[in-house]
This record gives structure tokens, C-alpha cells and sequence, in this order.
């Protein structure tokens, strides 16, 4: 497989188009669509961008040799490779609950092929309570994929920090991520609703990904 293939790929699993990677990292998109057609080797400056920006093997990127992002938590089992992925705590499904330690308590390994981008932007939580059910139910693994924009949390199930604590709930964002409510699946449970002055003080940790049910 040619480089130009290989950062195709890189675009892929981003999932950015040419004119929005060049517009990120400064470079024409005229010149990375000669890159990808192995019209013209990238330049050192475009490599360091490339790896700064969004964490690629520039190795890999090169030569073919490892993986697409450098970390050295990824590993091979017959023709797939997976990722050793830290449990970070537990996540509230009730009320907000804080997060009492930030190293892991536990790992899972995922399919690199059901994740997008960097894999280091990715964590897992402990669903705690069941405010979430029958979606999310207590003990359920929360794939979370790092993420600190409002209005990519729309209408996504999040983790999201609010007065230093932190819940899983369902968003919904007004007037342009300045309202936000947070909300349950359970009806048991009310919404939590963050006006304009505690919307500016919370903050968006991650949107869920997936949940894998814990039996």
C-alpha cells in the first residue's frame, strides 16, 4: 500500500474530508490531493503538523510499519488488532456523582475497527444507578470518545461535568449550546436543566459511543 493510500485512510478514519484537514492544519488541500495521489511525497512540516494535530504514526504513515496511531496499548490477536482501553470509575445514571480516581480501575479491550479516530481520545465508565434504563442499565461499560464541544452533543448520550461532578445523560442544547438539558431515559428520573449561568460553568467530557451490557 502506497503512503498516498495510507493517508487516505487517515482522512477515513478521522472522518474529515481534504478541505477540512487542510483547513486545520494549514496546508492547501490542492497539496494534500497530490500527497493521497502519491503525486508528491508530504514534506517534513506537513508530517510534524499531521502528527502534532492528530496523534499519527508518522512511521506507519512512511513505511507501513505499526499502527496508524502511536500508543502502546494496541494488540494483535489473529488478523485484528484491538485496544487495551482503561475504565476510568463510574459514571452516575442518578444523580451527579464525582469521580473519585483518575487512574483506571480496570481495562477492555476494543476492536480498533469500531472506533474512529485516536484511540488515546477514547475511555470507558462503569454506568452507575439506572437512570438511563433500559438503554443503559448499572454496571453497563460506557464507551466514551473525548469530546469538548456543545454542539456535538446534541441529542447524543454524554458525560458531562457539572458543578465538578459528573453525569451520564442525554443533551439537548439551545440557543447554540448556551441552555442545556440533561436528560433521563428512566422516568423516575427529572431532567436536569443548566441554565445559561451553569451551562458556562459545566462542561462536556465525552460523547458515548456505544455501551456494552455487563451480565
Amino acid at each position: 500500500m502506497s503512503l498516498g493510500k495510507r493517508l487516505k485512510q487517515v482522512l477515513r478514519k478521522l472522518d474529515l474530508t481534504q478541505v477540512a484537514i487542510s483547513q486545520k492544519i494549514g496546508t492547501s488541500n490542492v497539496v494534500i490531493n497530490r500527497y493521497i495521489k502519491d503525486k508528491t511525497m508530504p514534506d517534513l512540516n506537513f508530517l510534524n503538523k499531521l502528527a502534532t494535530h492528530f496523534n499519527i504514526n508518522i512511521n506507519w504513515l512512511i513505511t507501513g510499519e505499526g499502527t496508524m496511531f502511536p500508543t502502546r496499548n494496541v494488540k494483535q490477536f489473529g488478523d485484528r488488532d484491538y485496544y487495551y482501553m482503561p475504565i476510568i470509575d463510574s459514571v452516575s445514571c442518578g444523580s451527579p456523582q464525582e469521580i473519585e480516581a483518575a487512574e483506571p480501575i480496570d481495562h477492555i479491550l476494543m476492536d480498533t475497527n469500531s472506533l474512529t479516530g485516536d484511540f488515546n481520545n477514547y475511555f470507558a465508565f462503569f454506568a452507575s444507578g439506572n437512570s438511563m434504563e433500559p438503554y443503559i442499565s448499572n454496571g453497563d461499560v460506557v464507551i466514551v470518545k473525548q469530546d469538548n464541544e456543545w454542539l456535538h452533543a446534541d441529542d447524543r448520550i454524554c458525560v458531562v461535568n457539572v458543578e465538578g461532578e459528573v453525569t451520564l445523560k442525554k443533551v439537548k442544547t439551545f440557543m447554540g449550546g448556551q441552555e442545556i438539558l440533561l436528560q433521563p431515559f428512566n422516568k423516575d428520573y427529572q431532567p436536569i436543566l443548566l441554565d445559561k449561568d451553569r451551562a458556562r460553568e459545566s462542561l462536556l467530557v465525552g460523547v458515548a459511543v456505544m455501551s456494552i451490557r455487563n451480565l
